[in-house]
């Protein structure tokens, strides 16, 4: 039986219609109306044989400087061309008119010769998977799955049909009645909730297909942002898919469990207690007492009512994240918000892009976009600033960092850039002051106390700058930032609160 198989596989053809191209081009040569019924489904590269894709493309260039396309104007310009083979120009002409067929069918043709196109692509893909599967070399079975995955992505983003064009009216009248959906939910937002107030306020919460840009230095909390609005928004009623590139799953979990149990996150790592001293004789540090341990089981019931999934497969390809995306869509809860952490760590599926870090990025950021525009989910996506801040005075972040990110900065809907100036400052602190040629002693006092005071007054102050935002008003955002926990909360927000509420318990509280 598996010898009949491969047997089978062997005599396989290509799938074609070659009698639909042909009656097509007999149509459109008839009656050029025909090329207006169809030019949004086909391309001239769809046509399984060669010669008809370039009668096509012919025809295409004729009828859009506004001349007829017909027999005679055609034949000049094929005539002694090689795809003729053998023929002669108007013998083909005349079968092609000999099968033309009705403008009333003839968009059902185009669609026929599309879908037969599709399956010469997948044939072609499945068939290349096939000798790289037989083929001995260096390939593992995790590289050909991601070529396989990235080649399906590239034909699913080419099999969907042309939106259609909509009025003026039409989106009016569209916006209008979001308006009134927005309105009539009661909570102000346009799109899903942020689960910070601050960000919810600037922007009127997430929005369906956009693509949002959190950028940041190492060290300035990129990720523990990130993770807090998977976590606050999964809070807020929503389902959310987080991608970690650089932490494990447990590693997240006990920055979850710090953040609610109010513990140093190396607490939970150690199980044992930093907001007391260590044993003097020992140098030891106490175990967590009995209430800080049901603290953080308290927390993990809390966890289990949120519909938020954690992957942290590495150097995954959009090809991948799609997979789990669709999945998580197709489930009882559904998909409302994706969270990249972080798109420097994303394979393009290519050796060759993958060496390049402009091109890689390039080319996810592009593949990001339209998977969120596929699934119509907000996308929130971190990404790491160049050195330029380091050099500068003022390191305050602005968009130019984003120079060696390819095309994110275009891409992007909305940007944010992340700034705590209290770990510059403390940095600085750090690695002291020294006076200066001609400063006196009394004035190298006072700007040494001047930096002591602005790290006090800077102290748990994060800023999230919004310099591009296609949606709303660009500002500064306001967040409180709680190193021991590691976790963002809203201004307001009691730092020995809980890490986050449920509408249900704001509503009973």
């Amino acid at each position: 039986m598996a010898e009949g198989s491969l047997f089978g596989d062997a005599l396989r053809q290509p799938p074609a219609n070659i009698d639909a191209e042909r009656a097509l081009l007999g149509a459109i040569l008839t009656n050029n109306r025909a090329y207006r019924d169809v030019e949004d489904i086909l391309e001239p590269e769809q046509f399984y044989v060669a010669i008809h894709g370039r009668i096509y493309e012919i025809c295409q260039q004729i009828i859009q400087t506004g001349r007829e396309a017909d027999p005679i104007t055609i034949r000049d310009h094929i005539e002694g061309d090689a795809l003729l083979g053998r023929k002669q120009a108007w013998e083909l002409l005349k079968e092609l008119l000999v099968c033309n067929v009705d403008l009333t069918v003839a968009k059902s043709y185009a669609v026929s010769i599309h879908d037969a196109w599709v399956r010469r692509c997948l044939f072609k893909a499945c068939s290349e998977t096939l000798d790289r599967c037989c083929r001995p070399g260096s390939e593992n079975a995790a590289d050909i799955v991601d070529g396989l995955e990235n080649g399906l992505l590239e034909l699913a983003r080419g099999m969907d049909e042309a939106q259609p064009t909509v009025s003026l009216a039409a989106s009016m009248y569209q916006a209008r009645q979001a308006a009134i959906a927005a309105a009539r939910r009661g909570n102000g937002l346009a799109g899903i909730s942020w689960g910070y107030r601050a960000l919810d306020r600037m922007t009127g919460g997430m929005m369906p297909s956009a693509m949002y840009l959190l950028g940041a230095r190492p060290a300035m909390g990129k990720t523990s942002l990130g993770f807090g609005i998977a976590v606050r928004s999964a809070a807020a009623g929503n389902s959310v898919l987080f991608w970690s590139g650089e932490m494990t799953a447990p590693q997240l979990g006990a920055r979850a469990g710090a953040a609610w149990a109010n513990l140093c996150t190396q607490s939970v790592f150690t199980g044992r207690r930093y907001d007391i001293p260590e044993e003097m004789e020992t140098g030891e540090r106490e175990i967590l007492s009995d209430w800080q341990w049901r603290d953080l089981e308290a927390g993990e019931k809390a966890a289990a009512a949120l519909s938020l999934e954690i992957d942290t497969q590495s150097r995954i390809t959009v090809a991948k994240l799609r997979s789990r995306a669709r999945r998580m869509a197709r489930s009882k809860r559904g998909l409302d918000l994706i969270v990249v952490d972080y798109v420097g760590l994303m394979s393009a599926g290519s050796v060759y892009e993958d060496q390049r870090t402009y091109e890689r990025i390039t080319k996810v950021s592009g593949q990001l976009k339209q998977l969120a525009t596929e699934l119509m989910v907000p996308i929130v996506v971190l990404a790491q600033l160049n050195r330029e801040t380091e050099r500068r005075e003022d390191k305050r972040p602005m968009m130019s960092d984003l120079r060696d990110a390819g095309a994110l900065e275009q891409d992007a809907d909305m940007i944010m850039l992340l700034h705590r100036e209290h770990y510059y400052l403390k940095k600085q602190s750090d690695a002291g002051l020294t006076q200066k040629d001609k400063e006196s002693a009394e004035d190298f006092a006072n700007r040494c106390s001047a930096l002591e005071q602005r790290i006090l007054a800077t102290e748990g102050k994060a800023d999230v700058l919004i310099p591009k935002n296609r949606q709303g008003p660009e500002g500064t955002c306001h967040l409180h930032f709680t190193n021991r926990t590691t976790w963002f909360r809203d201004t307001f927000e009691d730092e020995n609160g809980p890490a986050w509420t449920t509408p249900e318990q704001e509503a009973s509280g």
